[in-house]
């Protein structure tokens, strides 16, 4: 599939759905786009960086601007950096506060171990709205911030043609479940979706009725190619599609954008 027919199809998928916002498309690249790039000090979370994508702005990092050492790690731009078991889990005390999302160091090092980043590719890693791709650009990850209504039909969607659960709901780090672990997952025969932002050093970085959905680029496709004779066109997904339309209406920003 051309870049033009996958932007174009995404936009009919996106009006399907009721899409309150374009999905992201993730990539490395060694040539700088234009959009912004953080400042190497200053900022955090990756997560909340991206608010500015979900505005149509594209956003890109390299090692020196990623910020948290965790968005570095998943990205592939660094090593963990040393301690990071103690610290997703139970501190050191009297010098490292822990995290507590993991009952031990242990539990840490043996996820860690089963799910090792690979090395960031290319100079660049790249947040941009799919509307936005040019030609030559090809997404390895699609991502969607989207409230439960929009969520079901994602997530319906990607379970359509398949026997097994296409979606799961995986531990990890906001960008870890966003990005990191779907670079792996879009190695298997039959990759999944991830859902994600429940990671709860993440959560303020989003708004407080979305979640992320993040597909490797073949299920994405598998996705647009079964939308059209789907469950999006019946009367059932037609009362929902009214009240995701009334709920755009408003809505509520991140507290932690960049």
């Amino acid at each position: 599939m051309s870049t033009a027919e996958l932007v174009a199809r995404t936009a009919r998928l996106r009006d399907l759905v009721g899409l309150r916002h374009d999905p992201l498309a993730f990539f490395y690249t060694n040539q700088a786009p234009e959009g912004y790039q953080p400042p190497a000090e200053g900022h955090g979370c990756l997560v909340g960086v991206l608010s500015r994508a979900r505005q149509g702005e594209t956003v890109y990092f390299d090692k020196d601007t990623v910020g948290c050492p965790g968005g570095g790690y998943y990205l592939g731009f660094c090593e963990a950096r040393p301690g990071i078991d103690e610290f997703v889990s139970t501190g050191v005390p009297g010098r490292v506060e822990g995290e507590h999302y993991k009952q031990c160091p242990e539990l840490v090092r043996a996820f860690r171990e089963a799910h090792p980043p690979r090395p960031a590719p290319a100079r660049y890693a790249v947040f941009m709205p799919m509307a936005s791709l040019s030609p030559e650009q090809t997404p390895l990850v699609i991502i969607c911030l989207a409230a439960p209504d929009e969520l079901a039909g994602l997530v319906g969607l990607a379970n359509y043609a398949r026997p097994e659960d296409a979606v799961l709901l995986p531990f990890g780090s906001g960008c870890g479940v966003m990005v990191g672990r779907l670079l792996e997952e879009g190695d298997q025969p039959r990759p999944r979706a991830f859902l994600g932002a429940l990671d709860p050093s993440a959560r303020p970085c989003v708004p407080a009725d979305e979640l992320s959905f993040s597909a490797p680029l073949a299920l994405w496709l598998e996705m647009l190619s079964n939308a059209e004779e789907s469950f999006l066109h019946t009367k059932t997904w037609a009362t929902l599609r009214r009240r995701i339309a009334k709920a755009a209406e408003g809505g509520q920003p991140g507290e932690c954008a960049g």
